[in-house]
C-alpha cells in the first residue's frame, strides 16, 4: 500500500463531497434536527424506566448517533458505485493505485465524515441540549471508534456483495432502520417488546447503545465499555472478512439505470 497513491483518491473524494454534501446532510444535519424534537419524549420514557431527572438528551443523542451513523454504510458503497456510473472505474483500476490503495482512499473520507458526526452531535448535545456524560469519557471514545470501524467495514462488505446501486441503498438504509429499531437506537431498550429484546444482541446497534447507555446514562466506568467495544470490533472483523472474500475488482457493477 502507498499512502501517496491513496491520498490522491482521498483528495478526489473530498472534492466530490464538497460538490455533493448529501452524506453530511444525512449524518449531521438530520440528527441535529431530530434530537431536539424528540428529547422531551425520551425524557418521559427514561423517567418511566427509572432514570428520573435526566434531560432526554442522554438517550436522544446516542440514539441518533447510532441510527444515523449506520446510514454512512451505503455512502461508502456509493463512493465505489459512482465510478462505475461515470465510466471511470477501469481507469482507476489501471492506474498505479493497488486494490488496497483504492479501498483505503475511498474509506478514509467516510471515516472522516463519521468522526465529524460523532464530534458534532456530542459537542452540540453537551453545549446546547443538556447532555451530561456521567461515566467514562474514554469509554465513550472507545465505543465510538469501534462503532465507526464497524460501520465503514459494513459499507465495504455491502459494496462487495451488492451488484446494483439499488441493492446498496436497500441493504444500507433499510437494514440500518430495521436493526436500529431492534437494537434499541430508536426507542429506549426497556420499552421494546420482549421478543425484540431477545434478538437485539445479534445487532451491532444493540452493543453500541449498550456501551453508550452504560457511559452516558448509567455513569459506569471504562470497564463497562470493554465488552461493547470488543463486540463492535468483532462485527467489524466479520464485515471485513466478507469484503475480503467477496470483493472482486473486475466485477461489473450497475450504478443506475
Amino acid at each position: 500500500m502507498s499512502w501517496r497513491r491513496s491520498s490522491s483518491i482521498v483528495r478526489n473524494e473530498l472534492r466530490v463531497l464538497r460538490r455533493d454534501p448529501s452524506p453530511l446532510v444525512i449524518l449531521v444535519l438530520m440528527p441535529l434536527i431530530v434530537v431536539p424534537i424528540y428529547r422531551a419524549t425520551f425524557r418521559a420514557a427514561l423517567a418511566a424506566s427509572g432514570h428520573a431527572g435526566v434531560s432526554g438528551a442522554q438517550f436522544a443523542v446516542p440514539g441518533a448517533i447510532v441510527q444515523f451513523l449506520f446510514f454512512l454504510a451505503p455512502s461508502v458503497g456509493f463512493a465505489f458505485f459512482r465510478e462505475h456510473g461515470w465510466g471511470t472505474w477501469q481507469r482507476l483500476r489501471t492506474s498505479a493505485a493497488t486494490s488496497t490503495d483504492i479501498v483505503v482512499g475511498k474509506a478514509v473520507p467516510m471515516v472522516a465524515v463519521g468522526a465529524l458526526q460523532l464530534v458534532v452531535l456530542f459537542v452540540v448535545g453537551v453545549l446546547a441540549l443538556d447532555l451530561h456524560v456521567e461515566g467514562s469519557i474514554a469509554g465513550v471514545v472507545a465505543v465510538s471508534a469501534a462503532l465507526l470501524a464497524c460501520v465503514v467495514a459494513l459499507g465495504i462488505a455491502i459494496t462487495a456483495v451488492a451488484r446494483t446501486l439499488q441493492q446498496v441503498s436497500t441493504f444500507g438504509y433499510l437494514g440500518a432502520t430495521v436493526f436500529g429499531a431492534i437494537g434499541g437506537a430508536l426507542v429506549p431498550f426497556a420499552t421494546l417488546p420482549h421478543w425484540m429484546r431477545s434478538v437485539a444482541p445479534v445487532t451491532p446497534q444493540y452493543w453500541a447503545m449498550r456501551g453508550y447507555n452504560a457511559m452516558v446514562l448509567d455513569g459506569h466506568g471504562f470497564g463497562a465499555a470493554l465488552r461493547p467495544t470488543l463486540m463492535l470490533l468483532g462485527y467489524a472483523a466479520v464485515f471485513a472478512a466478507i469484503a475480503l472474500r467477496r470483493f472482486r475488482f473486475d466485477d461489473a457493477k450497475v450504478a443506475w439505470g
